[in-house]
C-alpha cells in the first residue's frame, strides 16, 4: 500500500513540475503557481507515505520481538 501512495505522490511532483516549467515558458503565472503547488502536494503525499511505512515497519519489529 505504502509503495502505490510513493508513486503517486511522485508522479504529481512530475506533473507539477512540467505545469511550472509550462508556465515559466508562456509567461502564464497561474499555471506556474499551479505547477508549484502540484510539487508539494506530491511531496508531502510521498513523505506520509514514507512516515506510514516507517511506523508500520516499527510496530511489526516490536510484536516480532515478542514484547
Amino acid at each position: 500500500m505504502g509503495q502505490s501512495e510513493k508513486l503517486k505522490g511522485r508522479a504529481t511532483q512530475a506533473t507539477g513540475k512540467l505545469k511550472e516549467m509550462a508556465g515559466r515558458a508562456t509567461g502564464n503565472n497561474r499555471l506556474r503557481n499551479r505547477g508549484r503547488f502540484e510539487m508539494l502536494k506530491g511531496r508531502a503525499v510521498t513523505r506520509a507515505a514514507g512516515w506510514k511505512d516507517s511506523v508500520r515497519g516499527a510496530f511489526r519489529n516490536r510484536r516480532s520481538s515478542g514484547r
